[in-house]
């Protein structure tokens, strides 16, 4: 017998509320839904993060660093991590991260992600922003860093009218502004010194690239650039200056220079500086006091003159006493032949000087016999 509309119709609605009831039964599951008799859920993996965001250390707030500048991208990187990663040497990963902020710098709305993958194919192909005269320091029998500001020279005039008489060049700013420069007097005799001893020096700056490299510019020797001139094998600036985790050692967390750019195992190398807080590796750093030209021109008293005058002098008597060491000593590492001279060396020189040797050069002495009588940190 024929069905009539209305009972098809019925029989229809009754089968879709039962599939519906079906689906909303929490008795019945469906495969991608979990229950205590299908528990484990084949769910898609959450996407996996970028290498660009594996690489970058968390931010540190805009407050905490004088040099930060929001609207631009200058993250800093782990570089261990790197290292790992890629085979990168330390050197390499450091000059990943200056790359990575040039590239950001010269284009700020470049995607970040293909700015860190020609970051990495340039560090991977062994290029350094600074043409960094690998040879040369891989030879050299030591290392000096000197830092700039406030070491080698002084950009930091208060009185208009000292600076037009106290300075060696005037830096021209790509914003038309100009800036007086005065150079610590013994700039030049250190470098061709410690070259003549068979040194490399390398220049370090924790002021920004626009800056230093103006100044570079002008400063001249042998009327080369000084960046450019072959007694100076490397010319680092503040996108160099890392963070460290504290997987990678000791959590370095003010933005530091680190030595370990030029000299890996710190034996051949020290830092000439006036300012630590940019440092952490104490038994290879030489504190120096602050070159003030304001001051050193405007000095009546003689021996602050002098003083002022013959400051890198000093530090260049030194090393010329710890290559005579070495030299005597062929198993002492410049490092230990110059660490009484560092910020833990001075502390443990002093201390043994309280422990009964009579003189500085008694102490000296035998802290450079026992290198391991300096503590290795703070």
């Amino acid at each position: 017998m024929p069905r009539s509309p209305r009972l098809s119709c019925l029989v229809l609605s009754l089968l879709a509320l039962g599939c519906s009831k079906a689906t909303r039964d929490p008795g019945v599951t469906t495969p991608d839904q979990a229950s205590p008799t299908n528990p484990e859920v084949v769910r898609p993996a959450p996407p996996r993060p970028s290498e660009l965001a594996a690489m970058t250390l968390p931010p540190r707030p805009d407050w905490a660093n004088k040099y930060a500048k929001p609207e631009l991208d200058e993250r800093f990187f782990d570089i261990a991590k790197l290292m790992d990663t890629h085979g990168l040497s330390r050197a390499l990963a450091v000059e990943l991260q200056n790359h990575y902020r040039d590239l950001m710098r010269a284009e700020p709305a470049r995607d970040a992600e293909q700015a860190y993958e020609e970051a990495l194919k340039r560090a991977k192909a062994g290029t350094f922003e600074d043409q960094r005269k690998l040879e040369r320091l891989a030879e050299a029998r030591f290392i000096v860093v000197f830092d700039l500001d406030e070491t080698l020279y002084d950009q930091y005039f208060r009185d208009p009218r000292v600076a037009e008489t106290c300075h060696d060049f005037v830096a021209e700013y790509p914003d038309g502004k100009t800036r007086p420069v005065a150079l610590n007097p013994g700039w030049e005799q250190a470098i061709r010194k410690i070259d003549a001893l068979g040194g490399a020096v390398v220049l370090f700056s924790a002021n920004v690239d626009e800056t230093c490299l103006t100044n570079a510019r002008k400063w001249l020797l042998d009327g080369t650039p000084i960046d450019e001139h072959p007694l100076v094998a490397g010319f680092l600036t503040n996108s160099h200056l890392v963070l460290q985790p504290k997987h990678a050692g000791d959590p370095v967390v003010e933005p530091s220079k680190d030595l370990r750019i030029v000299d890996p195992n710190l034996t051949r190398s020290i830092i000439v500086d006036d300012n630590p807080k940019r440092l952490f590796q104490f038994g290879n750093v030489r504190v120096f006091k602050k070159f003030d030209a304001e001051k050193y021109c405007g000095e009546t008293d003689p021996r602050a003159k002098v003083a002022y005058a013959e400051g890198l002098l000093r530090v260049v008597q030194e090393i010329e006493d710890s290559v005579r060491y070495m030299d005597a000593h062929p198993d002492t590492s410049f490092a230990d032949a110059y660490r009484p001279y560092t910020v833990l060396g001075r502390v443990a020189v002093d201390w043994l000087r309280n422990g009964g040797a009579r003189t500085e050069a008694e102490a000296i002495a035998e802290l450079r016999a026992r290198p391991t009588l300096a503590d290795e940190d703070f």
